[in-house]
């Protein structure tokens, strides 16, 4: 009976942890460089790049993201917010990083513009070159605040790319304690 007793015990911890749904949160963000005009950009010329955000159907109220560009070639001027966030702050952390704080109190969900952020060409040559890029600062975007539950960890962003998180760790935690008492208890079930 005891054999039995830890088997349901062990069954209904490993049932609780695999099939309560948790929570994905993951934001995209997209960098859109200005299209150049027919005799190419010149220097002094403002140009305006675009960053757009997917929420992927999460809600947001604030989330920061960073651009890194080439100060050989481009002097950041400002940033604009887009229809995503009703304020956008930079912070310019030097050496051609800039990082964008954005918030909407009533919360932005689904696709739009982050920010419009503002570059001069300081360039002395034509050229080509990869001019600016986004990356994925430490913090984490918050979201609107649930009354019934309890705020939900999310895993640190990526270096770049997609800004995801996801519960990878614990699900692999959960797997190994699952099969640990597995073996547990068809070693005490075979004595």
């Amino acid at each position: 009976m005891k054999k039995f007793k830890f088997f349901l015990i062990s069954l209904f911890f490993i049932f609780f942890f695999f099939f309560i749904p948790l929570p994905t949160y993951a934001i995209k963000f997209d960098l859109i460089a200005p299209q150049p005009p027919e005799g190419g950009f010149v220097r002094g010329q403002t140009v305006q790049f675009t960053i757009n955000i997917d929420t992927q159907g999460g809600t947001v109220n604030s989330t920061q993201i960073g651009m890194t560009y080439d100060t050989r070639y481009l002097e950041y001027v400002s940033t604009t917010p887009g229809n995503a966030m009703t304020s956008v702050s930079t912070n310019n952390l030097g050496e051609g990083k800039l990082l964008f704080s954005g918030e909407n109190t009533s919360g932005f969900s689904g696709q739009g513009t982050f920010a419009y952020v503002s570059l001069k060409i300081i360039a002395q040559a034509p050229g080509e070159t990869e001019l600016c890029v986004l990356w994925n600062p430490t913090t984490q975007p918050t979201s609107p605040p649930q009354p019934t539950s309890p705020p939900q960890p999310t895993s640190p962003p990526p270096t770049s790319g997609d800004v995801k998180g996801v519960y990878t760790n614990s699900f692999f935690g959960l797997i190994f304690i699952a099969v640990f008492l597995l073996f547990f208890w068809i070693k005490n079930l075979v004595k």
